[in-house]
């Protein structure tokens, strides 16, 4: 019993002690980085007026969100269904989440 009593003690102070020695080395490679990026040379700043030209929503047929435009269904309120990565048809909702339809 002595033995297993032991053996814990041990088993306890060897995971408090890398713990501690995982806690305190964080800092330390926190600073490093810091350091080594104030040396550093800043780029240079880019134009202020780098406005994209507009496309039209449905370029390529995808939403924002990588979709595609599913042109052959409509929501219950004529929304825009998409489809979604997994083959399931939804559209989205007047507060912009998702309602998948069924089938």
């Amino acid at each position: 019993m002595k033995v297993f009593k032991t053996i814990t003690a041990m088993l306890v102070a060897t995971i408090i002690s890398f713990t501690i020695s995982a806690q305190t080395a964080t800092p330390a490679a926190t600073k490093t980085t810091t350091q080594t990026t104030t040396t550093q040379t800043k780029p240079a700043a880019a134009p202020a007026s780098t406005a994209k030209p507009a496309a039209s929503p449905n370029a390529d047929a995808r939403t924002k969100t990588g979709d595609k435009i599913n042109k052959d269904l409509k929501g219950p309120n004529g929304e825009t269904v998409y489809t979604g990565p997994k083959g399931g048809n939804y559209y989205l909702n007047k507060s912009g989440n998702k309602t998948y339809l069924k089938k």
